[in-house]
């Protein structure tokens, strides 16, 4: 017996606080046997905005009182932090395609879709609406993960969050209401992550 899953295809790594999106690129590019870019500094070409009172945990941040449409974090859903931009001003070779939510007509098709990845050993991190996911409506912000594998019609995911496991199984169609809710403006769907 192991005290991890034994067929997880990630090393997990978790987050600084905003940075969920960036921790996950860290995740596939050492499996991809990238070099690591700070996380920080991966967030900050896709985007990364905190509000002033998290200001002094981060080295040079941008900063909002207002927070922005889909939460703290990045905004690759606006044209200046599109990710193929940050990955080419990081000098890391990675492209990233997003499949968002209307694109999936029901949770059998994100399945069907994350099955795909997992034959071909790809690469996909999942955006969603957290407090949805996690039934607490006090997150209700935008979170990404790593795609790890369908285990028995569920998705196991790997989390950076400090506060939840690193590997758990969460219901396809829990993950399916969770990227409704979140919405293709706030770029809730698929990303797939490839090596160029």
């Amino acid at each position: 017996m192991t005290a991890t899953p034994a067929d997880s295809r990630y090393v997990p790594f978790t987050q600084q606080d905003y940075c969920c999106v960036p921790t996950c690129l860290q995740m596939v590019m050492y499996k991809l046997g990238i070099p690591l870019a700070p996380a920080e500094e991966i967030g900050y070409y896709l985007g990364l905005v905190v509000p002033p009172a998290d200001k002094h945990l981060f080295y040079d941040p941008r900063v909002s009182e207002k927070r922005p449409i889909a939460g703290y974090g990045t905004r690759i859903y606006l044209p200046e932090f599109e990710p193929d931009a940050a990955f080419k001003n990081l000098g890391v070779p990675l492209r990233l395609t997003t499949k968002l939510i209307p694109e999936f007509t029901s949770a059998d098709k994100l399945v069907a879709t994350l099955r795909d990845v997992e034959a071909g050993d790809g690469n996909a991190l999942l955006c969603f609406n957290h407090g949805v996911l996690v039934d607490d409506p006090a997150r209700n912000y935008g979170h990404v993960v790593v795609f790890d594998r369908v285990v028995d019609e569920g998705l196991r995911i790997i989390d950076p969050s400090p506060f939840h496991p690193k590997w758990r199984t969460v219901p396809a169609e829990a993950m399916f209401k969770a990227m409704h809710a979140h919405g293709e403006s706030r770029s809730a769907g698929v990303w797939l992550v490839e090596r160029t």
